[in-house]
């Protein structure tokens, strides 16, 4: 099979976001075609050739890379860092307040250990584990552990929002890959 050189370039907020975007650009934009698209989702990331940028100069970089990385695999390098935030306080808290007496009540749940996740659920100890029996019939290759929980009863549950607050002179960095993919 052939091969032929790809290049994109991405913004992100670090190398590996990059990267990830790309692949899914390319596999979105080329599709599997079976590992032959002749982009860059038949391609791994292999290298990152940031430092080298100062000391060979983009062009000549650019050349490099055309001309040493092997098939079926990328290289990479930041081409215009991201400014990152630098802030003090990173986050912002809403906070939402509860009004009157919290009244809480016993439940039983079937919790997937390995996913923590709720399949079943009872006021009954009982019909809960029935539940989960039933659960599991249906589904052989999961496994169900029975837990004693507490759910809060006419009002909501959460208390507070915490958002992430960017900085004004926070941006994304830019990232150039070129890969022999193969095609």
């Amino acid at each position: 099979m052939g091969a032929q050189s790809t290049e994109a370039t991405i913004k992100a907020k670090n190398i590996k976001d990059a990267w990830n975007k790309a692949y899914e650009i390319a596999e979105d934009y080329s599709g599997h075609q079976e590992g032959y698209s002749g982009d860059l989702n038949t391609c791994n990331f292999t290298r990152d050739l940031t430092p080298k940028l100062k000391e060979m100069g983009e062009k000549k970089l650019q050349e490099y890379m055309y001309d040493n990385c092997p098939k079926r695999e990328a290289w990479g390098y930041c081409k215009v860092a991201p400014k990152t935030n630098t802030n003090k306080v990173k986050s912002v808290v809403e906070n939402i307040p509860q009004k009157g007496a919290r009244k809480w009540e016993t439940i039983f749940e079937g919790v997937n250990p390995w996913k923590d996740e709720v399949r079943v659920s009872s006021k009954s100890q009982t019909d809960c584990i029935k539940k989960a029996r039933a659960y599991v019939e249906k589904n052989p290759n999961e496994r169900l552990e029975i837990v004693i929980s507490k759910r809060l009863v006419g009002s909501r549950a959460t208390v507070a929002k915490v958002t992430y607050k960017e900085s004004k002179n926070e941006s994304d960095g830019v990232y150039v890959f070129i890969g022999l993919a193969a095609c």
